[in-house]
């Protein structure tokens, strides 16, 4: 554990000290905690959070980073959803599974019961953030669905997770100042909710006819 948090303050260091690297590494950091396999080895969440003290504190633009999160974000998920199509019921046989099948059990039961909608649910629940799109690949859901969903769901996912780290951030600068950062994480936040919530109702419509 020490070794992670060793790890997690030279990050978020490197990230404060080369601000023009900060987006790619926020998006490596999105991507590792979406991506299957690579997710369930070192916990980059925690990391992604504590960036977020560095939006609120003004060390680094929202606008800037916000976008490359969701890019990680995104891409991790579509690499879980292609490795499930292309290895399809072989992943079974592929490590950690076939020592843990477990996770993909749990995957395949919350893959089955919510469907597409279970590629969003999934992203706020631990293990399960990467297992759902391996399973969604393995069961060859039509790629148009799941990136959709895929997409909704970083929008909204990323700047929560970033959130807390950012208000701590601005309350340990400045709480009269939280003005142009506040409306970034409206507007990524609150006003692309209802946009996915639109959009998971149009696919949870579609995939009843």
């Amino acid at each position: 554990m020490q070794r992670v948090d060793h790890w997690a303050g030279e990050v978020i260091a490197f990230i404060s000290a080369s601000q023009g690297w900060a987006g790619p590494v926020v998006c490596a950091l999105a991507f590792a905690e979406s991506m299957v396999i690579v997710s369930l080895l070192v916990p980059f969440t925690a990391v992604i959070v504590a960036s977020g003290a560095l939006l609120g504190s003004g060390a680094l633009d929202p606008w800037l980073i916000l976008p490359w999160g969701i890019l990680g974000a995104t891409a991790g998920d579509a690499v879980s959803y292609w490795v499930g199509r292309y290895f399809g019921r072989r992943v079974h046989h592929i490590w950690p599974f076939r020592n843990d099948p477990v996770l993909l059990e749990r995957g395949h039961r919350f893959f089955v019961r919510w469907g597409v909608l279970s590629v969003c649910l999934a992203r706020f629940f631990g293990p399960l953030r990467a297992v759902v799109p391996l399973v969604a690949g393995m069961m060859a859901m039509p790629q148009a669905r799941f990136q959709i969903a895929n997409v909704a769901s970083a929008i909204v996912w990323l700047p929560l997770l970033m959130l807390p780290g950012a208000l701590a951030g601005q309350v340990f600068k400045d709480v009269a100042n939280f003005g142009e950062k506040a409306f970034v994480y409206v507007f990524f936040v609150f006003l692309a909710f209802p946009f996915v919530i639109g959009l998971l109702v149009w696919l949870r419509k579609r995939r009843r006819v």
